[in-house]
């Protein structure tokens, strides 16, 4: 059984990782002494004061800024302390997506699979974090694959990290791990959820995450199958000894409660919000949803009753962020205010649903595990901020004015003015015909044919001085600030001042602010493009004599865009044929989360859906349905 919690429900207990340092003199020297309860607040306190105090960052799995001192970096008398803000505090890798440790994670024939996920491991102990989850895909080896997770879930409790794997009871979608088969009950449902707990558990997860939907957009299979997911959640509790998580979704259910609910009151609950919106703020135009405050609601009746988590995303990828590429700033604003929320109402659980880590999204990543606890020095409780982390890495003034500068420019014109429904890429489904058309992303509140075919002059107008034109409002404040953050970072590196690893990292944080003006260009000019492919209609004109120059700016801009793509990929920490290629794996998508990056996939369609008026889901596609879908896994397995 779980262990015993002080709450009035039933809560995993964890060790209680606070600790406090106090440094002071003894004549000639310096005695430094650390108080903690537990194994791990040892661990937490020495990895504390490397990061906190003396100025290592452990930035990355793959990165970590070492300091040079010629003297003592201390003062010679001082008190810090750390406490986590929750119980449990970690990260979700969502291998659904292609990501740097998918195949580590689920093949175990993949070169240096477990010393690969074993320095991420050692980076989620380093930051403080004892919780780790991943999903589970329906490909892995049967034989092989509970042999390689176990060597995965010993080492990480080595480090006193907590181990949970996310199944499905019947999803069909992106190749996920399904309990049972839904359209084949022989045996019954429930021998088939007994078998696939007892192979699961060769491996001592210390908890299963469920998620109940046959996908996004498809039924709960709760409301066909109450009595399975009940025997689930009770097997995985009673038999096996390990806490079961329900996973929720920001799809709201057409009747009855927005957010679902497990079925036993012992099962704990994962709350999940989606992209760079928080759950308190008021507009979040997510998967159909007005915003996300249902989560947040939700959160505060939860949190009363049972074990609760906050399961917030710091990418979403598909065709949002990273993918485009987008460096998102407001990310850090949200996961921050977040996180202040959310402890304030006392959750056990802050869980985060990462999606890879380039353009920028270790940083998301770094400053949320950071974020994740509480600091004081000499008595004084630590401010932070959306930017505090950020600021660690180099700590110049003009520095900081300028990233608090790119934020705002970001909150204003991407969310604020909601030009995020333009630079982000459609989603798969947007342009398949209804009903199949659901709701994913932010995306336009028209279609490009009806923009090409249907609309009138007033409302062509309207796009033109509203979303057109902010973008290359947004496009010129960007660069500018772009430049002078260029600028600022040459002095610096003339001045040998800081080393040149932090340098590296905000040299790269730059040109991912840099793509997203020039996104704005690219997509501004698409969009004209577009409506001059409307006026050579109107008037009869040949059907390139006004678009086509369009067109070729965008192209320019584009190769220009090129050149930043080419620059970043090597700083790229993993290799370019594993992250950035095609290649096969076990997830629905043939190639890395970054291979639409490596030719601006996204934007060449653009083009080409203008210059050949081709507004379907099938033109230039790159994705394949049959496997995102998954309908054969209803009778197969």
């Amino acid at each position: 059984m779980p262990g015993p919690s002080v709450r009035p429900y039933l809560c995993t207990a964890v060790p209680d990782a606070s600790y406090r340092w106090r440094s002071a003199r003894n004549g000639a020297r310096v005695n430094l002494t650390l108080e903690a309860r537990t194994p791990e607040g040892v661990a937490a306190g020495l990895y504390g004061l490397l990061q906190e105090k003396i100025g290592f960052r452990f930035v990355h799995p793959r990165e970590t800024i070492i300091p040079s001192y010629t003297t003592w970096p201390l003062p010679l008398t001082f008190t810090f302390s750390g406490s986590p803000r929750f119980e449990k505090r970690g990260f979700h890798l969502h291998t659904q997506h292609p990501i740097e440790l998918t195949e580590q994670l689920l093949n175990p024939e993949t070169p240096r699979a477990h010393d690969d996920v074993k320095e991420y491991i050692d980076w989620l102990a380093r930051n403080g974090q004892n919780t780790f989850q991943f999903f589970l895909l329906r490909g892995v080896d049967k034989k092989t694959w509970p042999h390689h997770a176990r060597k995965i879930v010993e080492y990480a409790h080595s480090r006193g990290i907590r181990c949970g794997i996310q199944i499905s009871l019947a999803m069909i979608q992106q190749q996920a791990y399904q309990a049972i088969t839904l359209l084949w009950p022989f045996p019954s449902y429930e021998k088939q959820v007994d078998r696939s707990l007892a192979w699961l558990f060769q491996a001592p997860w210390d908890y299963v995450s469920l998620d109940v939907t046959m996908g996004e957009h498809l039924p709960f299979i709760d409301r066909i199958l109450p009595d399975v997911q009940m025997h689930i959640e009770q097997q995985v509790e009673k038999k096996y000894g390990a806490r079961l998580m329900y996973a929720t979704h920001v799809i709201c259910s057409e009747n009855g409660d927005k957010v679902r609910r497990p079925k036993l009151p012992n099962s704990g609950i994962m709350l999940h919000t989606v992209m760079c919106y928080s759950a308190s703020e008021e507009q979040a135009p997510v998967y159909g949803n007005r915003n996300q405050r249902f989560m947040l609601e939700a959160a505060t009746v939860e949190s009363k009753r049972r074990e609760t988590w906050y399961w917030p995303e710091s990418s979403y990828w598909v065709a949002f962020d990273s993918s485009v590429p987008l460096l998102l700033l407001p990310y850090l604003d949200s996961r921050w205010r977040d996180i202040e929320t959310m402890s304030r109402l006392g959750l056990s659980g802050h869980l985060t649903f990462s999606s890879g880590w380039e353009w920028g999204y270790w940083l998301v990543d770094w400053s949320i595990a950071r974020w994740s606890w509480r600091y004081t020095d000499n008595g004084v409780p630590r401010k932070s901020s959306p930017l505090s982390r950020l600021q660690d890495l180099v700590n110049d003034e003009k520095i900081n004015a300028l990233w608090k500068e790119t934020l705002e420019l970001q909150n204003r014109y991407l969310k604020d003015r909601e030009l995020l429904r333009y630079l982000s890429a459609l989603a798969p489904f947007s342009e398949l015909p209804h009903p199949f058309d659901k709701p994913f992303q932010p995306e336009p509140s028209f279609s490009y044919s009806w923009l090409l075919d249907k609309a009138s002059q007033a409302e062509t107008d309207a796009i033109l001085k509203g979303p057109v034109m902010e973008m290359e409002s947004y496009a010129a404040s960007m660069e500018s600030a772009v430049r002078r953050l260029a600028n600022r970072l040459e002095e610096l590196s003339r001045n040998h001042e800081p080393a040149g690893s932090e340098l590296k990292l905000l040299h790269e944080l730059k040109l991912g602010l840099e793509i997203t003006a020039l996104r704005a260009r690219h997509r501004s000019l698409s969009i004209r493009a577009l409506l001059a492919k409307r006026a050579e209609h109107t008037a009869h004109l040949p059907h390139s004599r006004v678009s086509e120059p369009l067109l070729q700016k965008a192209t320019a801009v584009r190769i220009q865009a090129m050149n930043l793509v080419r620059s970043q990929e090597k700083l790229y920490r993993y290799p370019l044929e594993q992250i950035a290629r095609r290649h096969d794996n076990m997830t629905a998508y043939q190639f890395g989360y970054l291979y639409p990056v490596a030719n601006l996939f996204f934007w060449q369609r653009e083009e080409e859906q203008v210059r050949q008026e081709r507004f379907d889901a099938f033109f230039m596609n790159l994705w394949d349905f049959r496997r995102i879908v998954g309908l054969g896994s209803l009778i197969l397995k």
